[in-house]
């Protein structure tokens, strides 16, 4: 009996925390739910000469201002832009990284190591939900990685 709880524990807790570094340092696909509130920020810019409009998502991290994580979505130009249903969030909830479980992690490792250019980063935007719709965008990281020496 005491090795089913503490079965039944080890699972429990694997399924709460089964994202580690390395695993999403790995990943070459992630993807970002946004939620607009005072630390998730959406921007829409107003239509260039040329036609395109940008928008662009920043999230604060550790909920300061000084560091946050900043993408970027072109919406003329050839990109993804999906409407997905919830069945795909399930599917893919091992891929989905919420911006505050990276708290634990340093700023510039991050910036680095997961939002780099080499991924492809989506965007799944709550505050575009219509009924069991969601719009999902594929951007590009924004971020600065700094050389440590």
């Amino acid at each position: 009996m005491k090795c089913l709880y503490i079965l039944t524990l080890v699972l429990l807790v694997h399924n709460m925390y089964p994202q580690s570094y390395k695993y999403i340092k790995k990943l070459d696909t992630i993807y970002i739910p946004f939620k607009e509130g005072e630390f998730n920020i959406k921007i829409d810019y107003p239509e260039e000469i040329n036609g395109f409009k940008n928008r662009s998502y920043i999230f604060n991290y550790k909920k300061k201002n000084d560091n946050s994580f900043y993408f970027e979505f072109d919406r003329n130009r050839i990109s993804e832009n999906k409407i997905i249903k919830k069945s795909f969030l399930k599917k893919n909830k091992e891929k989905i990284i919420k911006i505050d479980s990276l708290k634990k992690f340093d700023y510039q490792d991050i910036a680095c190591d997961i939002f780099n250019r080499l991924k492809i980063i989506y965007i799944i935007d709550f505050s575009e939900k219509k009924g069991r719709s969601i719009k999902m965008y594929r951007v590009v990281s924004m971020n600065l990685c700094y050389a440590i020496e």
